[in-house]
């Protein structure tokens, strides 16, 4: 997860599958260190950016992909595993819109919330079904961070009067290609010479 500042800072979070977690999981005053930067970036640095990044082959989305099995996802396991904990604890939501969305036949558009629980934007998953089933998940698992991102009360002034804006971005590492989330294409665009015109116009439109 990045965060750009006006002057070109660039503030960077990773995590094991880039995870956001949702502002549900946290109770009184216990938070983990993402809302923390969260806070820090766009509430005390005045970001008004933040990039959620995803990629190809991604590890911990491998992983969540084989978390829909049983036994690889018990308590057993899952508390032996800090990783499979936190994948299922955080990222099981991702998974649910992946299962639903592959057992409708991966053809029709997944809704998601943003900014506020009344915007909500549509994506059309690798429609040219070019990726493995795990990256599917990954594009899925990528943007779902963006309504993660939006659940925290202490953003919702700055996103409601568009003074923070959150942006997803994926990376194929095999050919090296980045792919936008275009919310007017619906979809996941290849950054490329045919394209970055038309996605430069539609950020200083809409997030400007």
């Amino acid at each position: 997860m990045y965060f750009l500042m006006p002057f070109c800072f660039c503030m960077k979070v990773r995590n094991a599958g880039n995870v956001i977690p949702n502002a549900q999981h946290f109770q009184d005053e216990y938070f983990s260190c993402e809302p923390a930067a969260l806070e820090l970036g766009c509430v005390i640095n005045d970001i008004r950016h933040i990039i959620v990044c995803g990629h190809s082959d991604c590890k911990a989305m491998n992983l969540l992909y084989k978390l829909e099995d049983e036994e690889y996802s018990s308590q057993r396991n899952r508390r032996l595993s800090p990783l499979r904990s936190w994948m299922w604890t955080h990222a099981n939501s991702s998974l649910e819109h992946f299962k639903a969305w592959r057992n409708a036949g991966m053809q029709g558009p997944l809704i998601f919330s943003s900014e506020t629980p009344l915007r909500r934007f549509v994506a059309y998953i690798d429609p040219e079904n070019k990726f493995a089933l795990e990256d599917k998940l990954s594009q899925i698992n990528t943007l779902q961070q963006l309504s993660n991102v939006a659940s925290y009360g202490f953003l919702k002034p700055r996103l409601e009067s568009h003074d923070l804006h959150i942006h997803a971005l994926w990376f194929d590492i095999y050919t090296g290609d980045i792919y936008y989330f275009s919310r007017g294409a619906k979809r996941f665009v290849p950054i490329d010479e045919t394209s970055v015109e038309r996605l430069t116009a539609e950020v200083r439109r809409y997030y400007s």
